[in-house]
């Protein structure tokens, strides 16, 4: 789970103060194609497992006050599941 904010790229599993201030880096990959290195990714093995996760990326969001409301994100999230 990631979030794009003033051009930087962060991941929302990681906490704000151990995240790389420059942000991460976006790359592609000839067959992997477009990703995020060093973005974190968490097993899971529930749908409670995988709300947990969400939650815990919700909480990381950045945020900021607008005229229209006190807790808006002003960021683009992008959240990716993985099923095998």
């Amino acid at each position: 789970m990631i979030e794009i904010y003033n051009e930087k790229v962060q991941d929302l599993l990681v906490k704000p103060n151990a995240r790389p201030k420059e942000g991460l880096n976006v790359r592609e990959h000839p067959t992997k194609g477009v990703y995020v290195e060093e973005a974190k990714f968490v097993p899971v093995t529930s749908y409670l497992e995988i709300q947990n996760q969400i939650d815990m990326g919700t909480e990381n969001r950045t945020i900021g006050s607008t005229n229209m409301n006190a807790t808006s994100s002003r960021a683009h999230t992008v959240s990716m599941i993985i099923f095998k």
